[in-house]
């Protein structure tokens, strides 16, 4: 009798190099707090599951897309939540957008189903 044994994907890479991202984020905004990063939470969410999803030699399970893409978004609302608490968003949003950090959360959520739905396509 053969045991086979599947193994799990690493997920750590990818969300080491997300809050490594959310590190650098917040670093800047200290330095430059009038200026505005617009894209930085579509990448802090959007990254790790589109890093994960190209890592993996095979085709990623969707479950750990989905595990990785909530830590990644949680990530990138955390990291938002961090800037704005230390008063570093203060710089212009785009116009479609009410205040800096509404349009944070927005870019989270669509970096997060973006690569999400990057990293899915890749299980079919």
């Amino acid at each position: 009798m053969t045991l086979h044994v599947q193994t799990r994907p690493d997920i750590r890479r990818a969300l080491v190099w997300g809050s490594l991202l959310a590190g650098l984020w917040i670093v800047v905004a200290l330095i430059r707090p009038t200026s505005t990063f617009h894209l930085a939470p579509l990448l802090i969410a959007g990254g790790p599951p589109v890093l994960f999803g190209l890592d993996v030699p095979d085709r990623p399970n969707r479950r750990s897309v989905l595990r990785i893409g909530a830590a990644s978004f949680a990530m990138a609302l955390a990291a938002s939540g961090v800037v704005a608490a230390i008063g570093a968003m203060e710089g212009p949003p785009f116009e479609a957008f009410p205040s800096p950090l509404v349009e944070a959360v927005i870019f989270s959520v669509l970096g997060s189903v973006a690569g999400i739905g990057f990293s899915v396509i890749r299980t079919r």
